[in-house]
Formats: C-alpha cells, structure tokens, sequence
C-alpha cells in the first residue's frame, strides 16, 4: 500500500511540474523571441574576434586581425570593425595597416578600409587617410582621399595615392606638397 501511494504522490507531483513547464514554456519562448528580435541584423555570421590570413602557392600574402567581423553569405562578404592588416611583399618585407572598418569581399579578394586608415612600411614610413582599396589579384591600394606620407622629418601630402605593394612604389597623383624639417630646426 505505501508503493502506491508514493507512485500515485509521484504522479500528482510530476503532473503539476509538467503542467507547469506547459504553461510557462510560451511566455519563455516570446520572452527569448523579444530579446532575439532586438539582435536581428542582416549578416549570417558574427564573429568576436577573428584572425583572417590569405595564402598563395604556400606564401602568406596577407593576415588580419579584427574585434568584429560580420559575414554575409548571400553576398560573400565580410565587414569588420577595428581592423590591422599586415600586407606581405613577395621579396620579403612587410606593411601593415590599422583602420576603424574593413569590407571583404571574398570574390573579387578587394579589402575596403575606411576611417582614419593608418598605416607603417617596414621601411619606416608612415601614411595617413580616410579610405584606402586593395585589389587583391593585382596587389595594389588606390585612394582619392588626402593622404599624409611621413618618414623621419620628411612629410609629404597629396590627393590620391596609387601603389604597388609587390615592388613599393606608391605615387601621389595630384596636390603634392612636401615638407622637410632640417636636423636641429624646430617644427
């Protein structure tokens, strides 16, 4: 007689704990859609931290280091946020690059860096603008954009920039301005 009644007392108790989980479950599942709809973005993936590297014919070409990353796969594109590239030259050598925002496109391999994109060869010159585009299968950056190339007490200025991170060559294309600090002079 004890055996039934502690099974029939399990049943009543399991039956009010079923009965309610039923009934709580709903208000749980809107409660959870609230907060996810709060979230809802339009890319696929989103990733907090991420370490991204390009490699050809066994060769590294260039890695990146980004805080965020959100993919869309649709579009096969990526778009990061607080970025540093390192650009590596074919004959050794390096680049590296920092900007507030990276798009990727993963097809066309294009790297759109904007706002307050910097940047340091290992040669030691430094380089300031607000975009800059790498094209991956040529392996060149393009602005419009005023850039600022410093070195040791050389600055130089100009709008727009074309370069060649295969061989260094970058040129100005318009407004070239130049500054030299000579030894001992203040600035």
């Amino acid at each position: 007689m004890k055996v039934v009644r502690g099974v029939f007392l399990a049943c009543i108790i399991g039956g009010f704990v079923v009965l309610f989980l039923a009934l709580s479950t709903p208000q749980r599942l809107q409660e959870g859609r609230e907060e996810a709809r709060g979230l809802e973005t339009e890319e696929d993936v989103l990733v907090e931290g991420l370490r991204f590297s390009e490699w050809q014919e066994g060769k590294q070409i260039w890695s990146m280091n980004a805080e965020r990353t959100r993919y869309h796969h649709k579009e096969k594109k990526a778009s990061l946020d607080k970025v540093e590239v390192t650009f590596f030259a074919a004959q050794g050598g390096r680049m590296r690059m920092w900007a507030e925002t990276v798009d990727y496109d993963l097809q066309t391999k294009e790297l759109v860096a904007r706002d307050s994109v910097r940047g340091k060869s290992d040669q030691g010159y430094d380089f300031a603008t607000e975009s800059l585009l790498y094209r991956g299968g040529e392996r060149e950056v393009t602005t419009d954009d005023q850039v600022t190339l410093e070195k040791d007490r050389l600055t130089i200025q100009g709008t727009g920039m074309q370069g060649s991170l295969s061989d260094h060559k970058f040129r100005l294309l318009s407004n070239v301005r130049a500054a030299f600090v000579p030894q001992g002079a203040v600035p």
